[in-house]
């Protein structure tokens, strides 16, 4: 048996604070953030409200977000994420943009429904 010291390579995850620039925009605590690539910058949302009988709903939220370290895309700008039906997309400027020239038509169309249902329940009443 031999008396001379022996070593051994182990694999350990270390854990320690890591201090981050912080955009003045950001109100995210960070809570999630285990892992350099998991720090995401999130800015305060807006969304659109609408009252109905069984409570306001809340939707169309948007937010500025930031991954500077993202592991698998490295966001080297902010972008705006856009959340409609529980689905989340992040775009640049432009991006979000051509998504309200699509909304705003979209809303054209409602109008155009809500008259068309208007119409039809005005001769039924009649």
């Amino acid at each position: 048996m031999s008396t001379e010291p022996r070593t051994v390579t182990v694999k350990v995850i270390v854990t320690k604070a890591l201090e981050i620039d912080e955009p003045d925009w950001c109100i995210d605590p960070h809570d999630g953030a285990n892992h350099r690539q998991d720090i995401t910058h999130n800015g305060p949302e807006t969304y659109a409200e609408f009252d109905t009988p069984l409570g306001t709903i809340r939707y169309m939220r948007a937010w500025i977000s930031h991954a500077p370290y993202g592991e698998l895309a490295p966001e080297p700008l902010p972008l705006i994420a856009v959340e409609i039906g529980g689905d989340a997309v992040s775009v640049d400027p432009a991006g979000l943009r051509a998504f309200t020239a699509t909304t705003r038509a979209h809303l054209d169309a409602l109008d155009q429904l809500a008259d068309e249902a208007e119409l039809i329940r005005n001769r039924s009443e009649a």
